[in-house]
């Protein structure tokens, strides 16, 4: 049996003062006016009322007094809200792990998935005691703190009705690690601050997890933390979604894009939908697609003259979760960098610059070394307007206000070094991860001579060789160098002699494509990038652009400025849907790029039956009913009245005899 406070001291003072009010109005004398009368027999109810020399003479036999008495002490225990729990408690410590994902919008249950474990969390919270102390925290892809440790559960009622839904997939990992940091001794929690209930050492505590189990298993060790997994949403729901959604251009026929999307059934009847197109929100095309259950298939589109645009794709079905039934994809507009190429005459890379592609990509100027101390150059090069700058075996005597790339030389001052020349060179690890070698392979190459290079910190090791580095990028601030410490060719007295076989191998011409699109910020006339909400966008655009406008799908527009490194990151992508990347104060359209769920993990709706936890296999509890706190209040109110109307009964009827 447990008690719950309603009342406020000066409540409670009034409330106790009630009995002895009552009992003092039968002390009070009555006025009594003498009457002679020739005999006492007809008058014995009259004469019992003098009686009353005694206080408990007074007292004796007073059922009307007792009973309301009754009623007060029935009164007060109601307002003390006594009631006990179930067989389970939930403990002195409690951690109520809440998944706010993408999956619980689902609406298999006769609420959303979300809703449902709020409510159930706030039942727990009603069960607690008064002594006892409660932590809410929300997950989707990462931790989010509602309310740290408190005894308040007006606080951790307000924290549950708080939460809302989120587009993200599921992460358990740091939610864990956030809760463990305050239940383990030696770790490190992220919430200390939020305590209210603040502890000398780490203390063991249940571990509440609110989720349909559409995450990977945590590799955590629970230590001092009880987990308990309260699974969300039913065993076997209805759902089809779009997994991925891609848009290219034909590489055989530039002038036709080709729109592909994969469409997968998580449930377990056979669907039927429709697939609507729509190419700046005007309907283009429609596909039926057929699914049979737990299976998959591919949905395409071919569009004609389109140099760019915003897709957007949609299933009309009716299933459980609409969220994933909507998907996008766009077209970046074809834009040109401004390259400079200064030289004294490289045939190799010149023919490298003029391709189909890399001219699509770049206006190439060449300028003789000789001319990098003219005032055209120099303002040139200050100017921000040239997105990339390319020295052939020179350098300049202060770098431009763009990225560079060094082939054969160096940058200014000390940062960059290179070795003596040596050689032959033997490729020995090719960076592949990075942009700029993708796609490119450099184990035929040969190499006459070159040097170990060492680069600034914060550098990237793109190529090394037996001797040491021989590519290398590093940042400069807002720009980005790289460095080549070899020449293509030699110039002697005999003429011009190479120095690689490089230029004539099918990587060469990879490589440069490569490198205009990486160091000048360049992206093709192709397929937008997409990325999953909550993900940093990663915005590839010329050094020129310092700010940039980004306008996401509501219409909200946000200022991204360029913080000293080469690329600009967008992190606001909470929201499905276009995005949109323009100069600031201008409507040029830069980029676009999109927000897509195209998760499986959370498209794959059924319910897990339990969790895996580290080496700890939790299963769902299969009742929650014992935990809700049962209590007798109402009970007490309805005593209070019946007793009420029995002292209105007797004291009527004695009135009436």
């Amino acid at each position: 049996m447990s008690w719950i406070n309603m009342l406020s001291p000066l409540q409670w003072l009034l409330m106790l003062s009630v009995p002895p009010l009552i009992v003092m109005l039968y002390f009070l004398k009555l006025r009594r006016v003498p009457v002679e009368v020739p005999s006492t027999y007809l008058w014995q109810r009259a004469i019992e009322d003098l009686h009353v020399n005694s206080i408990w003479q007074r007292l004796r036999k007073n059922l009307l007094l007792w009973l309301q008495l009754l009623v007060v002490a029935a009164l007060i225990l109601a307002c003390l809200r006594p009631g006990f729990r179930g067989e389970e408690t939930l403990g002195d410590r409690s951690i109520f792990v809440i998944d706010n994902s993408a999956s619980m919008q689902a609406t298999d249950l006769d609420r959303m998935r979300l809703e449902d474990a709020k409510s159930k969390a706030l039942e727990m919270i009603n069960a607690l005691d008064g002594n006892d102390v409660g932590m809410v925290i929300a997950f989707a892809d990462g931790p989010d703190i509602r309310q740290g440790f408190t005894s308040d559960k007006n606080r951790l009622r307000e924290a549950i009705n708080s939460l809302q839904p989120t587009n993200r997939t599921t992460d358990l990992n740091e939610a864990l690690r956030a809760a463990s940091g305050l239940a383990n001794p030696g770790r490190t929690s992220q919430i200390e601050d939020l305590n209210d209930i603040q502890v000398a050492e780490a203390m063991p505590a249940t571990l509440y997890i609110f989720s349909d189990g559409g995450f990977n298993p945590p590799q955590i060790d629970l230590g001092n933390l009880q987990a308990e997994y309260i699974a969300i949403g039913q065993d076997s729901p209805n759902n089809v979604a779009i997994v991925a959604f891609t848009a290219e251009r034909n590489a055989e026929n530039e002038a036709q894009i080709e729109a592909f999307a994969m469409v997968e059934n998580f449930g377990l009847q056979p669907v039927t939908a429709t697939a609507s197109l729509s190419l700046n929100g005007e309907l283009i095309d429609a596909s039926e697609v057929t699914l049979d259950p737990a299976s998959s298939t591919g949905v395409s589109f071919a569009i004609r003259d389109l140099n760019e645009g915003a897709l957007r794709l949609e299933l009309e079905v009716d299933d459980d979760l609409p969220l994933d039934n909507v998907a996008y994809a766009g077209l970046d507009p074809p834009r040109q960098l401004e390259v400079v190429l200064v030289s004294e005459g490289n045939p190799a890379l010149e023919a490298a610059l003029a391709t189909d592609q890399a001219m699509a990509l770049a206006s190439v100027r060449i300028v003789e070394p000789a001319s990098l101390n003219s005032e055209e150059v120099q303002q040139l090069a200050q100017s921000g307007s040239v997105d990339l700058f390319i020295y052939d075996a020179c350098s300049p005597e202060t770098m431009p206000e763009a990225n560079t790339m060094f082939i054969g030389s160096l940058p200014p001052g000390n940062q960059w070094q290179a070795a003596e020349p040596t050689g032959p060179l033997f490729v020995l690890t090719i960076n592949n991860a990075h942009p700029m070698l993708q796609f490119v392979d450099l184990d035929n190459v040969r190499i006459v001579q070159g040097s170990a290079l060492s680069f600034p910190s914060g550098g990237t090791e793109l190529v090394r060789t037996d001797a040491g580095v021989l590519l290398a990028v590093a940042p400069r601030e807002a720009y980005q160098d790289a460095v080549l410490s070899m020449e293509f060719a030699k110039r002697t007295d005999d003429g011009i002699v190479p120095n690689t076989d490089w230029p004539i191998k099918r990587s060469f011409p990879v490589f440069v494509l490569n490198a205009l699109e990486y160091l000048g910020g360049a992206v093709a006339s192709s397929g937008s990038k997409t990325v999953r909400p909550g993900q940093p966008a990663i915005l590839n655009l010329a050094s020129r652009f310092d700010a940039v406008e980004i306008t996401d799908p509501s219409g909200k527009k946000s200022k991204l400025e360029r913080s000293g490194g080469p690329q600009l990151i967008f992190t606001q992508t909470d929201q499905l849907g276009f995005y949109e990347a323009r100069p600031v104060g201008s409507d040029r359209l830069l980029q676009l790029f999109t927000v897509n769920l195209f998760s499986d993990q959370e498209s794959n709706l059924s319910a897990a039956a339990e969790v895996q936890i580290g080496a700890e296999s939790v299963a769902s509890r299969p009742n929650q009913q014992n935990v809700v706190r049962i209590e007798y209040w109402r009970w007490l109110l309805a005593l209070a009245v019946m007793i009420l109307s029995v002292e209105w009964y007797v004291y009527n009827r004695r009135i009436a005899v």
